[in-house]
């Protein structure tokens, strides 16, 4: 089961967040679109996605923009395992997905996919004829995009999209260390993520991982997924 945290905006706590268990860690690169507070120095992703390599982690560059350039850009500039789509004003198709693969040899696409109903299913059957991940989520907001809402979905939307797809599907949506392993049991996707049930959140949007939490997530995941693979 692949645990996947977001979003960092430091070295230190991307260290600890992979020591707690993390096998994909995102962020935002620094860009013009998202919350100003989430983004990162190109740098400091140099520094975090290096670690992660070396420990086998995979590293996820979050795109809250709608300027393909940019994202283009930013993809051969950090080099990211997965390239996530997760912007409101914008969604991947095959002309981008196509253009990402040639320019960018070895990253991944994943599109995020809205569950606000039945027509997600038909949504995500269409991306999956070109992305290489979905990632489920709920919530759109012009800042975060789809998703970072802290608010669970119909799971059972969820549980149809990975019946229906033969690409693998990250659930996410209000997932913490108290609801995860229901997730699990009634999705049975290709792994979890977890941001606002796994941060502390301050009054001037700033967010920092809850290292515990982050650990608590990631076991109770592990768990979760071992009951039915070993049945």
């Amino acid at each position: 089961m692949i645990k996947q945290i977001y979003s960092l905006v430091n070295y230190n706590e991307s260290v600890a967040t992979m020591d707690a268990g993390a096998d994909h860690i995102g962020l935002v690169p620094m860009q013009s679109g998202g919350v100003p507070a989430h983004r990162v120095p190109l740098d400091v992703v140099d520094r975090i996605f290096a670690e992660a390599r070396r420990r086998g982690v995979k590293c996820v560059a979050i795109m809250l923009n709608k300027d393909v350039e940019e994202m283009i850009f930013l993809a051969k500039r950090v080099k990211p395992d997965i390239l996530h789509i997760a912007g409101m004003d914008y969604t991947a198709d095959e002309a981008f997905a196509e253009r990402l693969h040639k320019e960018c040899p070895g990253v991944k696409l994943m599109q995020a996919v809205l569950v606000d109903g039945p027509a997600a299913v038909d949504r995500a059957k269409h991306y999956a004829t070109f992305c290489d991940f979905l990632l489920t989520d709920s919530g759109l907001a012009a800042d975060t995009g789809i998703g970072a809402s802290g608010m669970t979905h119909d799971w059972s939307i969820d549980a149809e999209i990975v019946r229906s797809v033969n690409i693998p599907v990250i659930v996410a949506g209000g997932l913490g260390p108290d609801n995860v392993e229901e997730c699990i049991r009634q999705i049975r996707p290709y792994g979890v993520d977890s941001l606002t049930k796994t941060s502390y959140k301050y009054s001037d949007g700033v967010m920092e991982k809850d290292i515990d939490k982050v650990r608590l997530f990631c076991q109770r995941a592990d768990a979760a997924a071992a009951e039915y693979e070993n049945k």
